[in-house]
């Protein structure tokens, strides 16, 4: 059966069930396998690499998939089919930085334009370009606050080139990691993430929501690279 090998940036939280997505390592660019579902999130029995163990950040992992499955909002769709991902090899994070130094968007644009969602009413017309983004903000700062269900929500301000960004984070880890955060905002380092320390952010364009038809665009992964990992800036 065909297979996609790809280094894991994203297995975020999607409805009751996760969202993986990551780079292709034969240089194929951005890769979201996908359930045949019409959200296309999938569950344990789909991203297990056995023992119970589940992709983390900077996993090379092999997928096996069918074909291409994209959709109006997200066009790295690929659909996933029977069979056990597995491990590949980890990349050491003193050897990440540099790898994904490539695949970075510089911004002020994020996802097309400089809001934090789109209507998806816009791409029955022209579909998304892209859906999946790497960025790596100058500054930035944690916010703790209730979410329109009453649930606590993770999020991060940050900016790109002088544009402001304030985006709900889906990275199940990163919000563990958050839990002994209150309500407000968070410098930067208030996670443990030391000063001289890279923070890149993987960001995903979400479903569109049924009541707005909007499609929000959420931090699906927070990779941080230790100072002493981090690979000089060209």
């Amino acid at each position: 059966m065909p297979e996609i090998e790809l280094i894991c940036l994203a297995n975020s939280r999607k409805l009751v069930g996760r969202c993986v997505a990551g780079l292709r390592t034969d240089g194929g660019g951005w890769v979201r396998p996908v359930r045949d579902s019409l959200d296309g999130m999938l569950f344990p029995q789909d991203y297990d690499l056995g023992d119970r163990q589940e992709a983390a950040l900077l996993d090379v992992i092999r997928v096996p998939v069918s074909a291409p499955r994209p959709e109006f909002h997200q066009p790295e769709n690929w659909l996933h089919t029977a069979g056990r991902w597995e491990l590949v090899r980890r990349i050491p994070a003193a050897l990440a930085g540099r790898l994904l130094a490539p695949a970075l968007n510089p911004g002020p644009e994020l996802l097309g334009d400089r809001h934090d969602r789109v209507p998806c009413e816009l791409f029955l017309d022209r579909p998304a370009f892209a859906s999946l983004a790497l960025v790596e903000p100058r500054t930035i700062q944690w916010q703790i606050r209730a979410g329109v269900r009453g649930n606590r929500q993770t999020r991060a301000r940050f900016e790109l080139r002088g544009q402001r960004y304030n985006l709900a984070v889906t990275d199940p880890a990163f919000e563990e990691r958050s839990l002994h955060l209150g309500e407000g905002f968070h410098p930067r380092g208030a996670d443990g993430i030391a000063p001289a320390d890279r923070v890149l952010l993987t960001v995903s364009l979400g479903e569109p929501l049924p009541a707005t038809g909007d499609c929000f665009k959420l931090i699906a992964a927070v990779i941080v690279l230790p100072r002493a990992a981090a690979a000089p800036r060209a």
